[in-house]
């Protein structure tokens, strides 16, 4: 029976861990294009081709008439006997995740 129980909280414990990293935020702008690249942020994005940044940790994707989609990082809490751990490198790396005892 305790076995039972400790695979149960495994299972639930994996589950809300990849919840909370899969919640994040997504935005939709225009964005003027030149010379066939989109312009976000003093950076050319390729139509087409997903941009993944650090600095903000957020991945850019523009089709070819300068639609821009962004997605980021959703909020993460550190329950009891949990910490955040700060991501490093580019989207979607650069998230916080939470690691537990």
């Amino acid at each position: 029976m305790q076995f039972q129980a400790a695979l149960l909280v495994a299972i639930a414990t994996a589950f809300v861990t990849e919840w909370q990293l899969s919640a994040g935020y997504v935005a939709f702008d225009r964005v003027p294009v030149i010379d066939g690249k989109c312009q976000h942020n003093e950076t050319d994005i390729t139509p087409g081709e997903p941009l993944r940044v650090e600095f903000p940790c957020e991945e850019w994707t523009c089709t070819p008439d300068g639609e821009l989609s962004i997605v980021g990082c959703g909020r993460v809490g550190a329950g009891r006997h949990c910490v955040l751990i700060k991501g490093t490198g580019v989207y979607p790396d650069c998230c916080e995740r939470v690691a537990c005892n």
